[in-house]
């Protein structure tokens, strides 16, 4: 048991370090739903998707320019769906979403950094979110 939070540890670390150097950008813009077309504060956001159950990633890696991450868990109880806000360019108010559905980090380390069960999310998913931060931030 020792060797496998061993190796998880090893493989987020080497993920820290691929991120720090700008790698990784691909899976993001992979999952990339919208641009905001206003800036929000980190507190508005947080308060509008608090009704959909969404609360601080304290578990999740930091991206360049990312302002802040939130995960909600889905009732199968394996699963969250993880989203991501960037400060593109403050002068110009450029904010950017990505999220996702993937294995819950604490069910299962090993399948989540194998990016097993990971999909982006759907129109209707979208659709929730961007309503509830349009919504939420008047």
């Amino acid at each position: 048991m020792m060797r496998k939070g061993l190796l998880f540890r090893l493989v987020r670390w080497s993920r820290a370090v691929r991120i720090f150097f700008g790698g990784y950008t691909k899976m993001e813009e992979k999952h990339y739903m919208y641009d905001l077309p206003q800036l929000l504060h980190v507190d508005d956001i947080r308060k509008a998707l608090i009704p959909l159950c969404f609360q601080y990633n304290a578990f999740s890696s930091t991206y360049k320019k990312q302002i802040w991450t939130c995960r909600r868990l889905d009732p199968d109880g394996v699963h969250q769906y993880h989203l991501r806000f960037y400060l593109l360019d403050g002068i110009k108010g450029i904010m950017k979403v990505s999220g996702h559905w993937e294995i819950d980090p604490l069910i299962s380390p090993s399948q989540h950094l194998a990016g097993q069960d990971l999909r982006a999310l759907t129109e209707e998913e979208k659709d929730e979110i961007w309503n509830a931060l349009m919504l939420g931030s008047r």
